[in-house]
């Protein structure tokens, strides 16, 4: 009986503007491209043109049974969708209305907070001297790392206790507990690329973080009309600011987690992206299988409207 996703927001702390949604559907307002790069300064007047109008994860596979399970949105509205927020049950596989409407909620955090926590509890620990918890910055402190004794203060209910863990973490002590005051920090989580020491994890901090978490299991899917999968998904948006191309881009990592009681076999996850640059009327997609990468460019060197091509209102770049 859960409701769609109302929580959106932009991670922009580079020169991308780029909008997420709780509900899995990135990139979009819902009416309209919101990929935004280069971004224009706020106040500046300048049209924003965005490279991407919308975008998700789709899955499909097999039970044991037999029986075709499917999760895709394309251009979900309201409960026209297959995504609902927040996590699953470890045991049931399923949701309730209360922690969906609990959970849409985008947990984001700062490189530079979480840089001047690991500066504190570092100075703290060389003076043999007691962290100050008081210290932390909220965002660092209220992160939704399993077993963060500090989260429900801020946010009115508790974090679940699963093996595949949630928001990731430097686990200084090995506890399986994100503990601040004991030098924990958020890091990205990238399989393959596990921090063995505290100084290979200072690496791992992007320069902003958002995490959070949906399902396919919170009602019917009125998308696809495909069967539920009960399937977790949990996503960490990040970016970086530098003076290099990494500057124009923007990074998403996607847990699955399978909470059916039996498995998805013949399975396929794949991301589903409706490119749209600037004007879409004189867009062409190519890919490069073997470097695994998708590219999309205009027709011409003047895009939409600057090559006699109608695009309406919508911004072309110049």
């Amino acid at each position: 009986d859960c409701a769609g996703a109302q929580e959106q927001t932009d991670m922009e702390i580079n020169n991308v503007r780029a909008r997420l949604w709780v509900g899995g559907d990135i990139w979009w307002d819902k009416s309209n491209g919101r990929y935004i790069v280069p971004k224009p300064p706020v106040g500046s007047g300048l049209p924003e043109v965005s490279s991407l109008y919308a975008g998700g994860v789709w899955i499909g596979g097999f039970d044991n049974d037999n029986n075709l399970k499917v999760a895709a949105s394309t251009y979900p509205q309201g409960n026209t969708t297959d995504y609902f927020p927040g996590p699953l049950n470890s045991g049931t596989g399923l949701t309730d209305a209360t922690v969906c409407q609990e959970w849409d909620e985008f947990f984001r955090v700062k490189g530079t907070n979480i840089q001047k926590a690991i500066r504190g509890w570092d100075a703290a620990t060389e003076a043999m001297e007691e962290f100050d918890i008081d210290s932390v910055e909220n965002d660092v402190r209220f992160w939704p790392g399993q077993g963060n004794v500090y989260f429900e203060d801020e946010y009115g209910f508790e974090l679940p206790k699963a093996e595949q863990g949630l928001g990731a973490f430097w686990d200084q002590n090995n506890d399986l507990v994100y503990s601040p005051e004991n030098g924990d920090f958020p890091i990205i989580d990238i399989r393959g690329c596990e921090p063995a020491t505290r100084k290979e994890a200072k690496e791992l901090v992007p320069d902003e973080m958002i995490f959070w978490i949906y399902n396919d299991a919170g009602n019917i899917h009125r998308s696809s009309n495909g069967s539920v999968i009960n399937m977790e998904i949990q996503v960490q948006a990040f970016a970086y600011a530098t003076n290099d191309e990494i500057n124009d881009m923007t990074f998403l990592r996607y847990k699955l987690i399978n909470r059916a009681k039996d498995d998805i076999r013949q399975t396929y996850f794949a991301m589903w992206v409706d490119p749209d640059l600037g004007c879409s009327e004189d867009d062409f997609s190519g890919c490069d299988v073997g470097r695994s990468l998708a590219y999309t460019y205009n027709a011409d060197e003047l895009d939409g409207s600057g090559s006699g091509i109608a695009c309406g209102p919508t911004p072309t770049y110049e």
